[in-house]
């Protein structure tokens, strides 16, 4: 959650209200950095449950999803 510290996935530090794929310095897919989205926190929510159902074509394999909802509640913040 640490605004710049990318690991596996880019740091979700201000992630809502930032458009997908326009973190600098992690390098995206070009289906998120084409995908359109807006970070909100019902989105996040969406793509945290299911990333493929949001954005396809994601490279956030292994990651397959949360289906927890009170885990993801807890990602988001």
């Amino acid at each position: 959650m640490k605004e710049g510290d990318n690991r596996l996935g880019p740091s979700l530090g201000g992630v809502v209200g930032r458009k997908a794929g326009t973190l600098p310095g992690y390098q995206y897919s070009s289906s998120m950095q084409n995908s359109g989205v807006t970070w909100d926190e019902a989105t996040l929510d969406k793509f945290i449950a299911n990333p493929d159902e949001v954005v396809g074509g994601n490279k956030m394999k292994p990651f397959t999803g949360i289906a927890d909802a009170g885990q993801r509640k807890e990602i988001i913040g």
